[in-house]
């Protein structure tokens, strides 16, 4: 089995793969690749450097399992370490955090490129002979040399090397990342519209990175089931050739799946003016078929009534008349493909509600500069937003859209209300209070936010204590990931107790949006003694009485007497050594608020 990216397309079966609380134990040399350009800000290169600590988090780092080397190049090419450096996480995380930006100089990926086949995976640098060789390449713009970078891509893939390319924006070169990408394309290209998109890809790209370096490709395209319609915009705004880009699109996506009545389905829906059911769920059961029946697909031209056809698709496309099927473990799946505001966004909205009610999952594609973000937010379920500025650059989208959608169907489906109190005292600082909103981000990851489903508060604590977002005002989890991402810093003591209170008395409250019959979670984040260790202890007891499961997480050298005080017993209480290896919770966390 070859080592690289796994493309991850829909979750489309119903098993899902036992939660992992470890990091990933395999063998692999990987090398990432920044580009540190002229054309990089110092905040998206720091962007760059966060994404390569949240992969590296994942691994498990040694001598004896996978090793981290990362060089940036401009026109120079600069080895920050080699792959022998650093023998453990942490000392790669650390050595990630020394990195310089430069910020100068032109794009020079051919020299990178020949740099990392000579240099970077040579005995001397810390190869290892025998070990699978990765190279993550990020970059934001088009080579010096184009024809140099593909030559050096070339030789790079002919010595063994497996060339992932993630372009971002939108003055990357499509032909250029597909020459330095191995092949197929849907498996190690990337291309996202911006530096904050790193974070949408860094679990998958680790995750599937992982499966693959143990030998167990995923293929889940190919096996179980889904009932999937496609709603194509078809508008004036549009416009004929454009909806032909649409169509074929339409088509790559198909040409993923087993199609058939025990396996996948496709439905499509036109809308404009009026909404046209183009054909049925059950329809045609072979992929031929299907694409054949994309093609007879006319333009109707008028207005963007997107509402409509969301209701059309509550009331006539997912019912048993046209072949939806009823079976729980069979997701039902809406992408929606759009150039601009919806004629009636109240409708809109009201209809996307109804819908993830009924359990579908809805993504949203906006095209070109009029589409109204907000719609597209509001209608997608969870994070499954995209913009494209094209028509043409919907196919640079495909991957990333098969792989989050795959993503999303691991999503647990748990009801549970959450609420984090963090830790905003002075011995807290401020890169450490970074590092925690990064932990509570990813815990929102593999959660269905939702008021259906998990719902989550932020409080933070020091001396007083601040409601960053209350349990009712997110359920949409890029809203919430932004609104974490936003948090202030404000330091002062560690009054544990007071903000114990505030928790049971008012972050669980009706008002604040606590639900009857829910599990309620509390977990408290501190890295220090509590001022009052006696109100601590009872404002615990009385969360505990109360009907919240309390769940206390120590960081540093923390007074355990203390967590064991807070938590409802020792299977909630944890401790880690520092805020980078708070990530090693992620999933226990995530677990917790899956179970109903």
């Amino acid at each position: 089995m070859g080592f690289g990216l796994c493309i991850l397309a829909f979750v489309v079966y119903s098993v899902h793969a036992a939660p992992d609380n470890s990091s990933c134990g395999t063998k692999g040399d990987i090398i990432f690749l920044l580009d540190n350009s002229g054309s990089i800000s110092q905040s998206n290169f720091e962007l760059m450097l966060d994404f390569v600590k949240d992969v590296v988090k994942k691994f498990a780092v040694d001598r004896n399992q996978v090793q981290f080397g990362l060089e940036t190049f401009e026109t120079g090419v600069r080895t920050e370490f080699k792959l022998n450096t650093h023998s453990n996480r942490q000392e790669v995380l650390d050595a990630v955090d020394r990195v310089s930006y430069v910020g100068g100089g032109g794009t020079n990926t051919g020299d990178a490129l020949q740099h990392i086949r000579e240099k970077s995976f040579s005995k001397a640098f810390g190869y290892r002979q025998g070990v699978p060789k990765l190279a993550i390449v990020v970059t934001d713009g088009v080579s010096s040399s184009k024809n140099r970078t593909k030559e050096q891509a070339r030789l790079a893939h002919r010595a063994g090397i497996t060339l992932m390319a993630v372009g971002v924006g939108k003055n990357t070169d499509q032909q250029e990342l597909q020459d330095i990408a191995s092949d197929p394309d849907s498996k190690y290209l990337f291309h996202i519209d911006t530096f904050v998109g790193l974070k949408m890809i860094e679990s998958m790209l680790a995750s599937s990175t992982c499966t693959q370096l143990k030998g167990q490709a995923s293929d889940c395209g190919k096996k179980g089931a889904a009932d999937i319609v496609i709603l194509m915009d078809s508008s004036g705004s549009v416009g004929e050739e454009n909806f032909e880009l649409m169509k074929e699109f339409t088509k790559s996506i198909v040409d993923e799946f087993v199609i058939g009545s025990n396996a996948v389905q496709f439905g499509v829906v036109i809308f404009s003016t009026p909404v046209t059911g183009a054909f049925k769920l059950n329809q045609y059961s072979k992929a031929d078929q299907l694409k054949a029946a994309i093609d007879e697909i006319e333009f109707q031209n008028g207005e963007t009534h997107t509402g409509k056809a969301l209701e059309y698709l509550r009331t006539k496309a997912f019912t048993a008349q046209e072949g939806y099927r009823s079976d729980p473990n069979i997701p039902k799946i809406a992408i929606v493909i759009t150039d601009g505001h919806s004629t009636h966004k109240e409708k809109t909205q009201e209809e996307a509600n109804k819908l993830k009610e009924q359990d579908v999952e809805i993504y949203s594609i906006g095209v070109g500069d009029e589409v109204d973000n907000e719609e597209l937010t509001e209608m997608a379920s969870n994070k499954n937003i995209f913009r494209v500025d094209t028509f043409t650059a919907l196919q640079h989208l495909r991957p990333l859209l098969l792989r989050q959608v795959c993503e999303a169907k691991n999503t647990c489906l748990g009801k549970s209300d959450v609420v984090f109190l963090l830790d905003s005292s002075c011995s807290v600082g401020e890169d450490n209070f970074r590092k925690l909103k990064h932990f509570v981000s990813d815990v929102t990851y593999n959660l269905y936010i939702d008021k259906n489903g998990v719902q989550m508060g932020v409080e933070t604590y020091e001396c007083e204590v601040h409601t960053n977002f209350e349990l009712l005002r997110y359920h949409n989890k890029v809203k919430m990931q932004t609104a974490i991402n936003n948090m202030e810093f404000k330091p002062g003591g560690t009054d544990t107790g007071e903000a114990i209170k505030h928790m049971w008395t008012r972050s669980f409250s009706s008002e604040y949006g606590n639900r009857d019959n829910v599990r309620k979670i509390g977990v408290v984040i501190t890295d220090g003694d509590s001022k009052n260790k006696a109100s601590t202890f009872y404002e615990a007891h009385k969360a505990r009485e109360n009907g919240i499961t309390m769940v206390a997480i120590g960081v540093g050298d923390m007074n355990v007497e203390e967590l064991k005080g807070i938590a409802n017993g020792t299977d909630f209480l944890f401790t880690t050594k520092s805020y980078d290896t708070l990530t090693d919770l992620t999933q226990t966390l995530t677990n917790m608020a899956c179970q109903a």
